[in-house]
């Protein structure tokens, strides 16, 4: 990070840097940071930083590395040295920001599934929409995905459908549809709630 603002001109390394961090829902519910560094004397020179949930770093007075939640950098500043002050005061050292996994990169087996899924729904036309300048060539509307959830068939329905459709996947597992089907945001796993030790059961 340091570095490249080095590198553009941006930060001379006695100027203190500022650290904002954004929230981002992907279509799994999962909340991530887009995290952005920028020097307020450089014009227009924000560098953008990895989106994370969660950063390691260590703190001045010890060696050994913490985990924070990404949150907590919004509003932090750094200096040439690389170390972190956040907000609340806390300095740390060794910043290193633990990359998030965002459904960008779809694996060819996950696109499948997906296509399966909307075809064995019947509810191809709420899920595509005609590309410009294209006659008669639909491309799939992901926005769309996750207003499906409510009409999800069961998983093992889903497998024995796509496995009529193509045998060759005999090994896919149902985890694996559902775990394609959160990222594209169609099925949200429920979280399940924990009774309390020494609770008792209402009669």
């Amino acid at each position: 990070m340091i570095d490249v603002l080095l590198l553009n001109g941006a930060f001379d390394g006695a100027q203190v840097g500022k650290i904002r961090v954004g929230g981002l829902r992907l279509p799994s519910q999962q909340i991530v940071g887009l995290v952005g560094a920028f020097v307020e004397s450089a014009a227009d020179e924000t560098i953008a930083l990895h989106t994370s949930q969660f950063f390691r770093a260590q703190r001045q007075i010890s060696a050994g590395f913490e985990i924070f939640d990404i949150f907590k950098l919004d509003g932090a500043t750094f200096d040439g040295s690389g170390a972190v002050q956040l907000s609340d005061g806390t300095r740390l050292r060794a910043v290193e920001l633990t990359p998030s996994l965002l459904p960008y990169h779809v694996t060819e087996l996950e696109w499948c599934i997906i296509r399966h899924t909307i075809a064995f729904m019947g509810v191809e036309s709420e899920c595509r929409y005609l590309l410009p300048s294209e006659r008669f060539c639909y491309a799939l509307d992901c926005s769309a995905l996750p207003a499906l959830q409510d009409r999800v068939p069961l998983l093992k329905q889903i497998r024995g459908y796509i496995l009529d459709q193509d045998p060759a996947l005999e090994d896919l597992s149902e985890q694996k549809i559902a775990d394609a089907m959160c990222k594209f945001g169609i099925r949200i796993p429920r979280t399940r709630r924990t009774r309390r030790l020494g609770s008792t059961a209402a009669t």
